[in-house]
């Protein structure tokens, strides 16, 4: 019989029961077994599943009022639409270009009324809530515009700080005499890089589902992707396997070179939390107690500066002017810890 053609057994009742008590099974076992199969197979089919642009249904809304409109303006003028939709790509935001569009004049056209009304409450005035209405639309039409931008540049930062490590683990695998396209599945199946996993992903999507050779899915990615550390690794990379060079050496030496410019980082920024600590104790711990001081001596000569109370001045400065500028302090340190 040839071993490659596949043949069905029938089994009468009697010789499965004979066989089941000659194996020791049951038929909850087997039952079990077949379930416990099937969750496999499920599980398989997910792992290997790729991701989809899916709407729903304010994006349904934006088209349906805004589509025309969005169509018209980006053929009429694409030039205002180019670093929008750049940011779109490098964001990763799982929505089309122009429907995107279409959400920015919707969102925008939807705030109109409801600032007006807002509005309205506060200052009871219909001139001055028609004025601030408009205001906040353009405000909101700004706001939503920029949205994907300030998405690609967080995970610029997240791509930087995720890549020093990623690359020695890279270089690990490699070292270990893997296929190149098995380092991007191994750090992919790690779940150790939030925002470098999208990127790989994009990768082996090029390569499993589009044919890419692996230099060319490398090439295509580096072009969206937000971060110019990652695009470099990318080119070096496809540029060493069109060249025929060493992967594993290309990978240890910037793996070296990353840690290296890492500590570096590292150094550079605890000396300059050196000097905004001494920024922070003259501004917002010595200079307040004298401003208190200060109040409280010139409040025994004279109640009022310039019209104002100097206590009214005293309270401003505790309750809201020294709580924003630790604030801004902190938020400020954020900032500039996203640079490292």
């Amino acid at each position: 019989m040839d071993p490659n053609t596949s043949s069905e057994v029938h089994l009468s009742n009697k010789q499965k029961k004979r066989y089941m008590k000659e194996l020791g099974l049951s038929k909850r076992t087997i039952k079990s077994t077949l379930k416990d199969v099937s969750k496999t197979k499920k599980k398989s089919k997910l792992k290997h599943s790729h991701e989809t642009y899916r709407t729903n249904f304010y994006s349904k809304m934006s088209n349906f009022f805004m589509e025309n409109l969005s169509f018209f303006l980006i053929n009429k003028k694409p030039i205002y639409f180019e670093k929008l939709f750049n940011s779109l790509k490098k964001s990763n935001l799982k929505i089309l270009s122009q429907t995107y569009v279409s959400v920015i004049f919707f969102t925008t056209l939807l705030s109109l009324p409801f600032s007006i009304l807002l509005w309205m409450i506060f200052t009871a005035n219909i001139v001055s809530s028609i004025t601030f209405g408009f205001l906040t639309s353009i405000l909101v039409f700004f706001s939503v515009y920029y949205y994907p931008h300030v998405i690609s540049d967080s995970r610029e930062g997240s791509i930087r700080q995720e890549l020093v490590f990623a690359i020695v683990h890279m270089s690990t695998i490699a070292g270990s005499g893997a296929h190149p396209m098995k380092i991007f599945q191994l750090i992919v199946d790690s779940n150790d890089y939030k925002e470098l996993e999208q990127e790989f992903k994009k990768v082996l999507n090029y390569i499993n589902l589009f044919g890419y050779s692996l230099s060319s899915a490398l090439r295509t990615v580096s072009l969206n992707t937000p971060s110019s550390d990652l695009k470099e690794v990318f080119e070096g990379m496809a540029s060493t396997i069109e060249t025929g060079g060493d992967i594993k050496q290309y990978l240890s030496d910037k793996s070296k070179d990353s840690l290296l410019r890492f500590r570096l980082d590292q150094k550079k920024y605890v000396e300059k939390l050196a000097a905004y600590s001494e920024i922070y104790v003259g501004l917002l711990v010595a200079a307040p107690l004298l401003f208190i001081v200060t109040m409280a001596i010139l409040e025994k000569i004279s109640p009022v500066i310039m019209g104002f109370p100097i206590s009214a001045i005293a309270k401003f400065g505790t309750f809201f002017l020294l709580p924003v500028l630790n604030v801004l302090f902190i938020l400020f340190l954020e900032a500039t810890k996203s640079e490292i």
